[in-house]
């Protein structure tokens, strides 16, 4: 099962590797360098975009606990409900701030003359939302699984 892990693993070193490029040369090159009059408007924007990524490295961290829980067997326990209990509430609360950054992406977009950027920040919206939604669908599941195991196992 180890191997079969080990390309998710890669996968959430490269995101976490992103993440975190993102956080220290994206944002603060955003804050910097961009031409709009957005004021004092600024520090709330990049304060949300650090927010954001932080709850995104909090998810990393909980994708990775569930990984180690597939690797190790131990799947049908309370604690991968949990970790996927918190990566729901990670991408929920990630579209949450994109939608409230929405008008900030919009001002910004029209200071840079750069409507791809719009589209960009309504499509992360739609993917941390259709992430939450797998999440809690599989933390159901999983608790389900769980209920019926528990039961299979006082039967027996």
């Amino acid at each position: 099962m180890k191997k079969q892990t080990l390309l998710l693993k890669l996968a959430l070193i490269i995101i976490n590797f992103m993440v975190l490029v993102a956080a220290t040369i994206v944002v603060p090159t955003i804050t910097r360098s961009t031409r709009w009059d957005f004021g004092i408007w600024v520090w709330p924007f990049s304060i949300g975009l650090y927010a954001m990524l932080g709850l995104v490295l909090l998810a990393i961290t909980q994708a990775w606990q569930l990984l180690k829980l597939i690797d190790h067997q131990a799947v049908f326990t309370a604690a991968s409900v949990i970790a996927l209990t918190w990566i729901k509430r990670d991408a929920y609360s990630v579209a949450l701030i994109f939608t409230v950054l929405l008008p900030f992406f919009y001002i910004w977009v029209q200071a840079e003359d750069a409507p791809g950027l719009l589209l960009l920040a309504i499509i992360l919206t739609g993917i941390a939302l259709v992430i939450g939604l797998f999440a809690n669908i599989l933390a159901q599941l999983l608790a389900s699984a769980i209920q019926i195991k528990a039961e299979n196992e006082l039967t027996i």
